[in-house]
């Protein structure tokens, strides 16, 4: 009997070892497992906050180019609306050129006219002081 009984032992140690070996194993699966949890956790927050921070950067940027484009058609607006004013301006100033220079060519015939009549009237005078 002898014998036996440190086979028993022999045994009972085996199982003790086996069982530590498979719950070491277990425990160690369990903390792998853990860790690529977190490690996916961590990574899938890291996504979705850059993810926020890059959708607000980028609405913002929008925001902004909206701002701008709008000063800039309001400012295009304005322009367009001074240089409507300036052809209506230049339009009129080329009729009042026209016009003038029709008006200089009326008065120059007027001139002429009475360039004239005023030969006439010398003429008639100078016939005038001959007659006694």
């Amino acid at each position: 009997m002898k014998y036996s009984e440190p086979i028993v032992i022999k045994s009972n140690q085996s199982q003790t070892s086996r069982r530590k070996k498979t719950s070491s194993k277990k425990a160690g699966l369990v903390y792998v497992l853990l860790f690529l949890l977190i490690w996916g956790g961590l990574i899938y927050a890291g996504f979705y906050f850059t993810k926020q921070y890059l959708d607000n950067a980028i609405n913002n940027i929008q925001q902004t180019n909206a701002m701008n484009i709008q000063a800039v058609k309001d400012r295009l607006d304005s322009l367009t609306n001074e240089m409507i004013a300036l052809k209506s301006e230049l339009s009129s100033t080329d009729e009042t050129l026209s016009s003038s220079s029709s008006i200089q060519g009326e008065l120059r015939k007027k001139i002429d006219l009475l360039d004239a009549q005023l030969k006439n009237l010398e003429k008639s005078l100078k016939i005038l002081k001959e007659a006694p």
